[in-house]
Protein backbone atom coordinates (compact mmCIF):
# COMPACT_ATOMS: atom_id res chain seq x y z
CA UNK A 1 0.00 0.00 0.00
CA UNK A 2 1.33 3.43 -0.85
CA UNK A 3 -0.87 6.06 0.83
CA UNK A 4 -2.68 4.60 3.82
CA UNK A 5 -5.36 6.08 6.04
CA UNK A 6 -6.66 5.00 9.42
CA UNK A 7 -10.33 4.03 9.21
CA UNK A 8 -10.79 2.82 12.81
CA UNK A 9 -8.99 2.54 16.14
CA UNK A 10 -9.49 -0.24 18.68
CA UNK A 11 -8.41 -0.92 22.24
CA UNK A 12 -9.50 -4.57 22.04
CA UNK A 13 -7.43 -6.80 19.71
CA UNK A 14 -10.39 -9.11 19.01
CA UNK A 15 -12.55 -6.22 17.80
CA UNK A 16 -9.72 -5.01 15.57
CA UNK A 17 -9.27 -8.46 14.08
CA UNK A 18 -12.99 -8.84 13.40
CA UNK A 19 -13.07 -5.49 11.59
CA UNK A 20 -9.97 -6.41 9.62
CA UNK A 21 -11.53 -9.70 8.53
CA UNK A 22 -14.72 -7.92 7.41
CA UNK A 23 -12.69 -5.63 5.17
CA UNK A 24 -10.49 -8.41 3.85
CA UNK A 25 -13.54 -10.52 2.98
CA UNK A 26 -14.74 -7.56 0.89
CA UNK A 27 -11.43 -7.56 -0.98
CA UNK A 28 -9.91 -4.58 0.84
CA UNK A 29 -6.25 -4.93 1.77
CA UNK A 30 -5.66 -3.93 5.39
CA UNK A 31 -2.85 -3.20 7.82
CA UNK A 32 -3.19 -3.22 11.60
CA UNK A 33 -0.76 -0.66 13.00
CA UNK A 34 0.50 -1.30 16.52
CA UNK A 35 -0.29 -5.02 16.45
CA UNK A 36 3.26 -6.20 17.12
CA UNK A 37 3.99 -3.51 19.69
CA UNK A 38 1.01 -4.61 21.78
CA UNK A 39 2.48 -8.12 21.99
CA UNK A 40 5.48 -6.66 23.80
CA UNK A 41 3.56 -4.06 25.80
CA UNK A 42 -0.22 -4.71 25.97
CA UNK A 43 -1.13 -1.24 27.27
CA UNK A 44 0.82 0.62 24.61
CA UNK A 45 -2.14 2.22 22.86
CA UNK A 46 -4.91 1.64 20.37
CA UNK A 47 -4.63 -0.56 17.32
CA UNK A 48 -5.15 1.40 14.11
CA UNK A 49 -6.90 -0.31 11.20
CA UNK A 50 -5.49 1.15 7.99
CA UNK A 51 -6.38 0.78 4.32
CA UNK A 52 -5.21 2.26 1.04
CA UNK A 53 -6.52 5.80 0.55
CA UNK A 54 -8.42 4.64 -2.55
CA UNK A 55 -10.37 2.13 -0.39
CA UNK A 56 -11.20 4.52 2.45
CA UNK A 57 -14.82 5.26 1.51
CA UNK A 58 -15.67 1.59 0.94
CA UNK A 59 -13.95 0.54 4.16
CA UNK A 60 -15.78 3.14 6.23
CA UNK A 61 -19.11 2.12 4.68
CA UNK A 62 -18.49 -1.56 5.49
CA UNK A 63 -17.48 -0.81 9.07
CA UNK A 64 -20.47 1.49 9.60
CA UNK A 65 -22.96 -1.15 8.42
CA UNK A 66 -23.48 -3.89 11.00
CA UNK A 67 -24.83 -6.17 8.26
CA UNK A 68 -24.86 -9.85 9.15
CA UNK A 69 -22.56 -9.27 12.12
CA UNK A 70 -25.46 -7.79 14.09
CA UNK A 71 -26.77 -9.92 16.95
CA UNK A 72 -29.76 -12.09 16.06
CA UNK A 73 -32.93 -11.58 18.11
CA UNK A 74 -34.23 -15.12 18.71
CA UNK A 75 -37.76 -13.75 19.19
CA UNK A 76 -37.96 -12.35 15.66
CA UNK A 77 -35.55 -14.58 13.74
CA UNK A 78 -37.00 -16.68 10.93
CA UNK A 79 -35.22 -19.29 8.79
CA UNK A 80 -35.31 -16.81 5.88
CA UNK A 81 -33.61 -14.09 7.93
CA UNK A 82 -30.74 -16.36 8.92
Amino acid sequence: MSDVVTVASFTEPLEAEMARLRLQSAGIETFLSGENARILEPGLGPLQLQVAADDEADARAILADPGTDAPIDPGTATPESL
